[in-house]
């Protein structure tokens, strides 16, 4: 009866709180160019130089003679008026969108609407994601239940935590034990409810602990390695401060973590050897006769385990002389003598204000006139790659330590909010196959980056009153970019594909979703944001096949190794170059509800296709068919079809107006303005940054080793693949 009468006053509240705004146009003439989402409401429709302009609560859209703009409103950092007559739009995923009007008075006033449509929010119900969500609860109401699975998440996503202790097996009898000291976010407004600790360290003791570690965010146990019991932790950085100040409890807690793992391989692998383990390993299979066998020999020394625990890797992800230059406002780093059989480790790692410059001068890069004789090397002066190359190898340490060496690791950085998810979430997505599911990768996103408060509203700028541009950084961009890199070195590795990380990098901005709402768990549970807004997982859905990669095989490498040098990685062209997205960010076919009076198969006025996978590749790569629909980078197509997508790229350059890609689609109108220079950058750079891998390919005989090491595994597929390559190595060699 209270869910029912609850039902019914979201109803009410569609129409009272969030009422359609009074469309104003500019001639009378003038229509809506685009099928309105649930709850949105378009404010203004123009004229532009030969377009349409239109803007709504949730985007702004131009439509040109054959192509269209179409960006959520929230995905757009600054807006500034150059040359008198033409608008700049900078987005937050680093396109850029330029508008020409034909009046300064025209320009002025699109300036000053834009500029108040985009400003962050006085309360977080002025984003759109909440008004789309009780529209589509009032215009859904009769269809309660499939409402239910689309907009909130379902019952494996809130008991994921037990789910996740439960599948990589923790001993709860002896080593470890779950904490509520938590409960209400009493302790750390910025952590999750419940956290895994060592089976003896007592709720006082983590009190002790929480008054010297930053923000009170003190070590967590957050994966185990299902072989040998290795375990990784995170956590903020020490308190130590001028004064060298330590706390014995929290020198006792980081010990404590090593012997518990101690502890856990010891009763493993007595499990083991009674015959009863009941939980899966590797790749979900039996166990095999190595592993039983590893095992055994592992179970011989369980008492000098226990006496003698591994050493403790604590990865620092900065540099020493920036950790110790946080001890001058309170912050520091372990001194290896008071925590004794642990080894501290600095990676280096810049901090958000020098990724927010580089990711500033990438963006610079990505949309000016390229002058193809220096435009790798202005790549590198960006110095984007060398930050990517830096994560992953730190990432890749902590797989050593925990997979190789079996030991136990513990990462931070200053307030553990920023570098650490990035390390963390990276070394689970190498070590564990689950997390490079569709359903594991949410599950990994939303506990490494939601539930241990990676600051979404202040870095995206989509927060209440979230003015401070000293606190943006693309923090969640450069992961995905890594993953991403993965994606094309592990090509069938993966369930999802590239369009599913690139529609995750949209709606991460969009505000479509409520999932990337508020800077922690506490804010999103005291603004109700789960239960006031629909989830971005519901878009990305395993069921849906635009985001299947059609060469996953689960019987993929268990833990992978990537090759981390600047040399093998791949500027994300799908992401940063304009012409070149594989989906659309606001594609009114991937909302979660289907808009009135349309069927998937129809296509809002102006928009090109969106993208899809085939279902018979021999069919797919027959010239005769048309391709528009395929994107460029999709690993699934065989070498036929990757000489027919150069051929429509070359013939591209000459008739922007007929580029073959999904995507935003920059406008004719755009181009003109900048002459041919866009369609340059994004055939330069793509072909160019081809060249790199396969020259890094050539130098480094580890990837091909590694390669070919995998495709005793995967199959015939990743053959053709490597013949292709040798084939392309040959013809620019």
């Amino acid at each position: 009866q209270d869910e029912e009468t609850q039902h019914s006053l979201e109803c009410i509240q569609a129409n009272q709180i969030f009422p359609r705004k009074q469309l104003i146009r500019e001639d009378e003439n003038l229509q809506v160019p685009f099928i309105e989402l649930h709850g949105e409401s378009t404010e203004y429709v123009g004229r532009a130089e030969d377009a349409i302009i239109a803007l709504s609560n949730y985007r702004l859209h131009i439509k040109f003679k054959e192509s269209v703009v179409n960006v959520p409103l929230q995905l757009i950092e600054s807006v500034e008026c150059r040359d008198i007559f033409q608008l700049h739009l900078t987005c937050k995923d680093c396109k850029v969108i330029r508008c020409q009007f034909s009046t300064f008075e025209q320009c002025q006033d699109w300036l000053k609407r834009l500029n108040n449509a985009i400003r962050p929010p006085s309360k977080i119900e002025d984003l759109f994601s909440f008004a789309y969500h009780a529209w589509c609860m009032e215009v859904y109401a009769s269809e309660k239940e499939q409402h239910g699975d689309l907009c909130r998440p379902g019952e494996h996503v809130t008991s994921r935590f037990k789910n996740e202790v439960e599948r990589m097996g923790f001993d709860m009898n002896n080593a470890w034990r779950i904490s509520n000291i938590n409960e209400k976010y009493k302790l750390c407004g910025s952590y999750p409810q419940e956290i895994i600790v060592p089976a003896w360290i007592t709720d006082k003791e983590l009190e002790s602990v929480a008054s010297f570690r930053s923000w009170k965010r003190i070590p967590a146990v957050v994966y185990r390695h299902q072989s040998n019991g290795a375990v990784i932790s995170r956590c903020g950085q020490p308190e130590v401060s001028w004064w060298g100040w330590r706390n014995a409890d929290d020198e006792h807690l980081v010990q404590s973590v090593a012997k518990a793992c101690a502890s856990d391989s010891r009763s493993n692998s007595n499990r083991l050897m009674n015959g009863n383990c009941s939980r899966d390993f590797s790749n979900g299979g039996d166990l095999s006769d190595v592993e039983f066998d590893s095992s055994i020999s592992n179970a011989s020394g369980a008492e000098s385990l226990a006496i003698q625990p591994q050493k403790l890797l604590i990865l620092d992800a900065r540099s020493y002389a920036a950790a110790v230059a946080n001890r001058a406002k309170g912050g520091g780093c372990e001194c290896p003598e008071y925590y004794p059989n642990c080894e501290v480790v600095f990676m280096g790692m810049a901090n958000i204000h020098s990724i927010r410059k580089s990711f500033q001068s990438l963006r610079l890069l990505c949309t000016q006139m390229p002058d193809p004789g220096n435009w790798l090397s202005a790549l590198e002066s960006t110095k984007w790659l060398q930050h990517l190359s830096v994560l992953l190898k730190s990432a890749l340490l902590v797989v050593h330590a925990v997979d190789r060496d079996q030991r136990p690791v513990l990462v931070h950085c200053s307030d553990g909010w920023d570098r650490t998810p990035q390390i963390v979430a990276l070394a689970k997505l190498l070590l564990d196959p689950y997390y490079r599911t569709t359903e594991g990768f949410q599950v990994l996103v939303e506990t490494e980056w939601l539930d241990f408060g990676h600051k979404f509203a202040d870095r995206c700028g989509h927060g209440e009153n979230s003015d401070d541009l000293n606190e943006r950084c693309p923090v969640f961009l450069q992961w995905l970019d890594c993953v991403h890199q993965l994606q094309r070195q592990f090509p069938c590795s993966f369930e999802f594909n590239e369009a599913f990380l690139v529609k995750l990098v949209q709606h991460t901005y969009s505000c479509l979703f409520g999932t990337f709402l508020c800077n922690n768990a506490k804010e999103r549970g005291e603004k109700h944001t789960q239960e006031r807004t629909c989830s971005v997982w519901s878009l990305l859905r395993a069921a849906n096949k635009a985001f299947k990669n059609l060469l996953y095989s689960s019987q993929s490498e268990s833990v992978l190794y990537p090759v981390c040098h600047v040399r093998n990685l791949m500027l994300w062209s799908a992401v940063y170059l304009p012409c070149s997205s594989p989906s659309t960010p606001a594609d009114d076919t991937c909302a979660p509800y289907p808009v009135p009076g349309s069927s998937p198969d129809d296509q809002p006025l102006g928009r090109l296709p969106k993208t899809r996978s085939f279902d018979n590749l021999t069919t797919a790569c027959d010239s005769s068919v048309p391709t528009t629909n395929r994107r460029s980078s999709d690993p699934s197509l065989n070498e036929k079809w990757q000489e027919h997508r150069r051929s429509l790229e070359l013939s591209s350059l000459g008739n922007p107006g007929d580029d073959p890609f999904d995507g935003d689609s920059l406008s004719k109108q755009g181009r003109a303005l900048v002459g041919a220079e866009l369609s340059v950058a994004a055939g330069v750079a793509e072909g160019q940054m081809e060249n790199i891998l396969q020259e890094a390919t050539k130098d480094d005989v580890g990837l091909e080793e590694h390669l070919r090491g995998s495709l005793e595994t995967v199959g015939k597929g990743d053959e053709i693949a490597l013949d292709r390559e040798k084939r392309t190595e040959n013809l620019h060699g």
